[in-house]
This record gives structure tokens, sequence and C-alpha cells, in this order.
């Protein structure tokens, strides 16, 4: 076996690079533990493949250790609506507790690994880990959260709901210690577009207009911060 299939099969709850971002997050060093021997690790979607479907059986909650995904509804047409998009550390499956059934589809953006914690040992956590639950009820209020912000930002101009989509970005990734100025967006114009509510061919020309204005530059899918006092200014 080489060493790097043995780096991955010694990745754990304790160890993981993104333990302050995931479910551990507010745990207590022993709690940790617990989890770590009901989680089950290493699960891989390709591009387009999907994490789980709209309908589907709620199996428990996802959490994103490497690789990002969008998070899709229909409308009653049947189009596409991008709610959002969930990067490394971040957590899936929310949708489906109310009902015990998704109403929201996850898919791949590229390849993803995700650790899984299955429902019925959710249960037996919260009543026998200390803070599991008051943990796990503080992730899901935050995507609540963060869709307030979205609907609050669905009133605002086109460049400023462009301007707000690169500083979440940017925070989230420096949330996961990684460089918050330059980066890979993985998803296309179009899937940009869609969750903004805006044509695709806007976002690409307010991508413009920023690079003209020299707040970012944008290469294909690569973009850098380059002022982010006039970026943020789009906020206000």
């Amino acid at each position: 076996m080489s060493n790097t299939l043995l780096a991955k099969s010694a990745i754990t709850c304790e160890n993981c690079n993104l333990e302050r971002l995931c479910i551990p997050k507010g745990l207590k060093r022993s709690d940790i533990g617990d989890l770590k021997l009901v989680v089950n690790r290493n699960n891989i979607r390709q591009k387009g493949e999907a994490i789980y479907h709209a309908g589907s059986p709620f199996r428990g909650i996802v959490a994103l250790r490497s690789g990002s995904a969008k998070l899709l509804s229909f409308d009653r047409n049947g189009n596409e609506v991008i709610v959002d998009f969930i990067l490394p550390g971040e957590l899936l499956g929310f949708d489906g507790v109310s009902l015990q059934a998704h109403n929201c589809t996850a898919v791949a953006l590229e390849t993803v690994n995700f650790c899984h914690l299955p429902t019925q040992q959710i249960a037996a956590l919260s009543a026998n880990t200390p803070g599991f639950y008051q943990v796990l009820l503080q992730r899901s209020c935050s995507q609540f959260d963060a869709q307030v912000e979205k609907v609050m930002l669905s009133r605002r101009s086109a460049e400023a709901r462009v301007a707000a989509f690169i500083v979440q970005i940017s925070e989230r990734l420096k949330l996961r210690g990684y460089s918050d100025t330059e980066f890979r967006l993985s998803m296309s114009r179009e899937e940009i577009g869609n969750h903004l509510g805006i044509a695709h061919e806007t976002v690409s020309r307010i991508f413009h207009h920023f690079q003209a204005l020299d707040i970012v530059e944008v290469r294909t899918k690569r973009l850098k911060i380059l002022d982010k006092k006039k970026l943020f200014g789009f906020l206000h």
C-alpha cells in the first residue's frame, strides 16, 4: 500500500485538517473520540454525480472533506434552482430532517470526498455525547441564517449580488485556511447566475466591469481580489 493511501486511511475526526469547521467544532476531545467511531469516511463522488437526490430518504448528515458541491431544488416548471454552494468542512443533509426525506438534490461540482454520519447514530450521539446536539443545531441554524441573507440580497442590484458572492466565497475559504484573495471558482458562470437570480451574461459582464475597475482579476475560473475596499463598497 502506498504512503498516500496509508495517510488517507489514517485520517480521523481527531486529525482531520477540517476539524474546526466540521461537526467536531465545539465538542470536547473525548466527545470527538466517540464521533469518529460512527462516521463513515472516504465516500467519493465524481463531478456531476449526486450525493443524494430530492425525495430520497434522509440517511444522515454529510460533511465535505474535499471538493465542492451545489445544493439544488426545482421550481414548479421543473427548472433547476441552485440553493447554495457547499465547500469543504461544510455540512449537507439538513433539508431532509423535517420530513425525513430530502427536498433538495446535492451534486458534486468536482470530485468530492465526504464523511457521512448515519441517522441512527445521530440520536445515540445526541443522547450520550454532551454538546453534540447543540453543535449540530448551531450548524443547521447557521445555514438558515445564510439563506436569510440570500433573500435580503435578492433585493439588491446585480453588482451587489456578485460582489457579495465573491466576498462570501473569500471569507469561507479564509476560514478553511486557504487564500482569501486568490482562488478557483469551481462553479460555472451559469451556475453563479442561477444562484444569484441573474443571467449568466450579466455575471460575466460584472466580472469584466470589476476587472476594468482593478477590483478583481479573472482568468477563466481563477479569481484574484485586487481591491477589497472597492469590492465591499458595492455592498453598501
